[in-house]
């Protein structure tokens, strides 16, 4: 009897094995990894800029990935008036673990006045999509209150001009 129940057990686990082959989902199977990450170099999110001048930055394109990436193409989201130019421009073939630096030149417009702007960089590719972004400070960009100003102070010295030629001379 003992026999009996040794292929008896033999046959239930082979015919579960068999089940477990036999079904689709029961199957674990590693499925190829696609994974492109950007980052800003050297590591800031945060830069000042001057308007109507070419500004440098450099973001790193990376695929951490097990399967190469293909046909990278890069945009941005930008301020109205800003011009984002990427060298180089698309990258055909990026290999599983590799990386590229992306120079990237940002000219904000020349009427872009002081303050702080969000840059959003995108890489998207046949396979996948990335995203990052960082912060540009203008300092001495174009500012409203400035000219305000500007235009008082030439109302205040013509008044004493003014004052000065009627009343200065009696």
């Amino acid at each position: 009897m003992r026999a009996d129940k040794k292929v008896l057990w033999l046959f239930l686990l082979i015919a579960a094995l068999l089940a477990c082959l036999g079904s689709p989902t029961m199957l674990i199977a590693q499925e190829t990894m696609v994974d492109l990450s950007l980052r800003m170099l050297p590591d800031y999110y945060y830069k000042e800029v001057i308007p109507g001048e070419d500004n440098a930055l450099f973001m790193e394109i990376r695929n951490r990935g097990d399967k190469e990436i293909t046909n990278i193409m890069f945009d941005s989201d930008k301020p109205e008036g800003w011009v984002v130019d990427f060298r180089p421009g698309s990258i055909d073939y990026l290999s599983a673990g590799s990386s590229q630096t992306i120079d990237i030149k940002v000219i904000p417009g020349l009427d872009t006045s002081r303050g702080e702007y969000n840059l959003t960089f995108i890489a998207e590719a046949n396979e996948t999509r990335a995203a990052t972004s960082t912060m540009l400070r203008v300092e001495n960009g174009y500012s409203f209150w400035l000219w305000v100003g500007l235009g008082v102070a030439a109302l205040v010295i013509a008044g004493f001009i003014v004052i000065f030629l009627r009343f200065g001379r009696q």
